[in-house]
């Protein structure tokens, strides 16, 4: 009888010890539990993060995949007339015609050749009527300043009246002679020269 009850003693003291240790480890885990669940908070404001991130790349890439379409396609209208186009900072179109577009030496008339650069510009407006000229008459360095300036508002407003005729409303235009304060090329070639009679032209969205 007393070995029975001393082992009975012996069970009891061991349900208390391991009953002991689980209350112990009861609070261990929960700690860990919250680290993990810290963890894993942390690791989804990162993937969070990570995505807009993303998401704002995107969007930048197709911003600008949309800019180089409308460029492409603003640029294609001017096939064949042998227009430079550059495209700006700012977004702003800036257009120097041909040399074979280029004005005659001491006149404001409009050729062929530049007028099919015109046209194209006329086309780029009617599509974009947001969309506003700014033409810059230029002249080479034959003759004195002041006769180049006048001469070089003149070749501005050619260009705008013709833009005008074509139905451009005139409020979308602005026109600035510059002389030979800003040459095109070289002036000292005769090809330099030709280049400077000329406009350019800015069009800006």
């Amino acid at each position: 009888m007393k070995k029975v009850l001393f082992g009975l003693l012996i069970l009891g003291a061991l349900s208390a010890c391991s009953s002991s240790e689980e209350k112990v480890d009861i609070p261990t885990q929960i700690n860990e539990l919250n680290q993990t669940v810290d963890m894993n908070a942390e690791t989804l404001e990162e993937v969070k993060s990570e995505n807009e991130e993303l998401k704002t790349q995107i969007e930048a890439a197709k911003k600008e995949a949309t800019e180089i379409e409308e460029y492409n396609k603003i640029a294609g209208k001017f096939d064949g007339t042998g227009t430079k186009i550059t495209k700006t900072e700012d977004g702003s179109l800036s257009l120097i015609p041909s040399a074979e577009a280029s004005f005659k030496l001491n006149k404001a008339e409009l050729n062929e050749s530049i007028k099919k650069t015109l046209d194209s510009i006329v086309e780029t407006l009617e599509e974009y009527p947001e969309a506003k000229a700014t033409i810059k008459g230029h002249t080479d360095a034959t003759g004195p300043e002041e006769f180049n300036k006048k001469l070089s508002e003149e070749r501005a407003k050619s260009v705008s009246d013709y833009l005008i005729s074509k139905g451009i409303d005139s409020s979308r235009i602005e026109t600035v002679g510059i002389g030979t304060s800003e040459p095109i090329a070289d002036d000292s070639t005769k090809e330099g020269k030709m280049q400077n009679r000329n406009v350019d032209i800015t069009i800006s969205f």
